[in-house]
């Protein structure tokens, strides 16, 4: 018998000797966020980020293997989430503030490893619908669009800088080119998903 994807999030849990509830869900590259409390259950349906106003306990996860996790934190609050966000889901840390209620003045975002504005190319009409929505300007990680190329990084971080946000990380790291990291262009159908989690581990 398989074993599912929750499971193996809660044994790599329990392995690195974390004990603290953990929320999924079952991705679709969309723009939905859920709102995580205690009445929630463990594995949403149909959303790509997950948003919480809980302190403590709790862990929000995602996968990912090319597309970009983002970690939002609210300093003022103490709430705090992760999305999924590729580029039909580009857009949906926009909606992860707005369940967030905070000012974006408060919010740290760390942007995770993704495949690299260099490496990923796509099609004319993928180029062309992204560059509709998010290209144009070089701020403030670079173009969003160059030649057959799309960078989902420079595309959230004008999004985040747009909205206000300041406290702005992220890692250089490209899952396409480094083998440490999970790629779906690089491995092909059997790919390796990434663990994305983000909560009051220690």
């Amino acid at each position: 018998m398989g074993v599912s994807n929750e499971e193996t999030r809660r044994n790599f849990l329990k392995n690195v000797c974390v004990d603290k509830k953990l929320y999924a869900c079952r991705q679709t590259h969309s723009q939905n966020v859920a709102m995580v409390d205690e009445g929630s259950p463990p594995v949403f349906e149909d959303v790509d980020g997950l948003v919480t106003l809980q302190k403590e306990g709790v862990i929000l996860s995602i996968t990912v293997a090319d597309c970009l996790p983002i970690f939002l934190f609210d300093v003022e609050s103490g709430a705090f989430g992760v999305v999924h966000s590729g580029w039909k889901g580009t857009g949906i840390v926009l909606e992860a503030l707005r369940l967030m209620g905070a000012r974006p003045e408060a919010v740290a975002a760390v942007l995770g490893p993704c495949i690299c504005g260099r490496c990923y190319h796509v099609d004319e009409e993928r180029r062309r619908v992204f560059e509709e929505k998010f290209g144009g300007g070089k701020y403030p990680l670079g173009t969003v669009v160059s030649g057959d190329c799309l960078d989902l990084k420079a595309a959230n971080a004008r999004l985040l800088a747009e909205s206000g946000v300041k406290n702005l990380a992220y890692c250089e790291n490209c899952t396409f080119t480094d083998g440490r990291l999970g790629s779906f262009r690089r491995e092909g159908k059997n790919f390796t998903r990434m663990f994305a989690g983000v909560g009051g581990i220690f």
